[in-house]
């Protein structure tokens, strides 16, 4: 496994991926997008990702549900939601699930970048217990 920090961007809307990307890019990090939860699951990358950064509202597979299945196969990877249509009821069942933030779009690069840092922590306790 690399020891490379590797954020993995997923969401179906291209310009909001393509924006976070270039984001993330500047403040150093290493990113890999997908347009779909599917693309995700199907790309050999799965195993590399550090963090994920997940739209909520995809087709055929919701950001919530990603997580869960990752949760479900074994994969605990720190996730970070973001959503354009916020719902306190899911953000708190989100939160209850595991997930790292809830956060809405258009996104607060502070509050983000709070965000991977809580998750790459908490990565890192799950790998050192």
């Amino acid at each position: 496994m690399s020891s490379e920090i590797q954020i993995s961007i997923i969401d179906d809307d291209e310009q909001s991926r393509s924006a976070l990307a270039g984001l993330l890019q500047a403040m150093g990090f290493t990113t890999e997008t997908y347009s779909s939860a599917v693309e995700f699951l199907a790309s050999p990358n799965l195993r590399d990702s550090s963090c994920l950064i997940v739209d909520v509202h995809m087709p055929r597979m919701t950001g919530t549900e990603l997580h869960s299945r990752l949760v479900g196969s074994g994969y605990n990877i720190p996730t970070v939601l973001i959503t354009a249509y916020p719902d306190d009821s899911a953000r708190a069942r989100a939160l209850d699930q595991g997930v790292v933030g809830y956060l809405t779009k258009p996104i607060d690069e502070k509050v983000l970048l709070g965000c991977i840092e809580s998750a790459l922590r908490r990565a890192k306790s799950d790998e050192n217990p």
